[in-house]
């Protein structure tokens, strides 16, 4: 099983790209996956050129690494196992400050969600973990195990806004209350059945679990603000995003560094500077026929701007 994950708006992402003959371009991959969208991008690159690679997930880096090794050998290619959030520090580790072109596929790859091992899925019986990067933080047991009802409520709520929420948080507390504590994705997918009948609220719970065990949404949003104060004056910010709460996350911050002020003050009291010029006034959709390809792209939505 090869490389399974198909990459989403492809040919969109890549034809934004935009390589200077004269000056050396530091393009940067804020998540790796398999390389798809770097190997495309990479191609593009002239030989004194640096591309960068950031993924959390250490065995996607690995199986990276190996399917980009020979593309356009002479691009430095300087692979970083960090999560994005850590962007402007694991750059100035390797004295880079200023970047020309740097891009955003927010979707975990198809090798989290086809192989039982990964742990995101909870048709299988694995252990309730859901970390991209296993090294740090809390697995998803800690959430379950140890926040209250009105944490576990928000959690459900505020990243899939399902209507079960307060109902599958008050049924974890009982659970917890007979000193049970949840262990394997099984226990948990048990108790959202015994719960509730409709059929999309396992999914739900299961991924706001995976986005708050990543920090997945406040990382977004300081590494995009990260990102743009990174980039050189007309090169660009490209983001693919798949879940609508990345997808106002992307779209505020762009709108917010667009602007001269953010605040609601008669006279402005924020002392914001425009940063950005927003690129795509509505986003970039995925085409029919991806959609047909691709079913998995049908959510993806692309958002970018150029440094003023």
């Amino acid at each position: 099983m090869e490389w399974l994950h198909i990459p989403v708006l492809l040919e969109e992402l890549v034809s934004s790209v935009k390589i200077e003959k004269n000056k050396q371009n530091i393009i940067v991959d804020c998540t790796l996956w398999l390389g798809w969208h770097a190997k495309k991008v990479i191609e593009k690159m002239n030989p004194s050129d640096i591309f960068i690679w950031f993924d959390a997930d250490i065995r996607n880096l690995k199986l990276a690494k190996e399917n980009l090794k020979w593309i356009n050998e002479k691009v430095k290619k300087i692979f970083i196992n960090s999560n994005f959030v850590n962007l402007k520090q694991e750059l100035e580790k390797i004295n880079i400050n200023e970047i020309t072109w740097i891009y955003y596929d927010l979707w975990i790859s198809s090798l989290h969600i086809d192989e039982p091992e990964r742990w995101f899925s909870f048709r299988f019986d694995w252990p309730l973990d859901m970390r991209f990067d296993t090294s740090i933080w809390f697995p998803a047991s800690h959430i379950v195990n140890t926040y209250k009802e009105i944490e576990l409520t928000k959690v459900f709520r505020d990243y899939w806004e399902d209507s079960a929420s307060k109902k599958i948080a008050l049924k974890i507390i009982e659970k917890r209350k007979t000193w049970f504590r949840f262990k394997t994705t099984k226990e948990l997918a048990d108790l959202i059945d015994e719960t509730t009948k409709f059929p999309k609220t396992k999914t739900r719970i299961f991924q706001a679990l995976r986005i708050e065990t990543n920090k997945e949404i406040e990382n977004l949003e300081k590494s995009l603000k990260d990102a743009i104060d990174l980039l050189q004056t007309a090169w660009t910010i490209f983001v693919i995003s798949f879940h609508s709460l990345e997808d106002r996350v992307v779209k505020n911050t762009l709108r917010n560094e667009s602007r001269d002020c953010i605040c609601s003050d008669i006279i402005c009291t924020c002392k914001h500077t425009k940063q950005i010029q927003i690129l795509t006034k509505k986003p970039i959709l995925p085409s029919k026929k991806e959609e047909s390809l691709n079913p998995r792209s049908r959510s993806a939505k692309a958002r970018s701007a150029i440094k003023c």
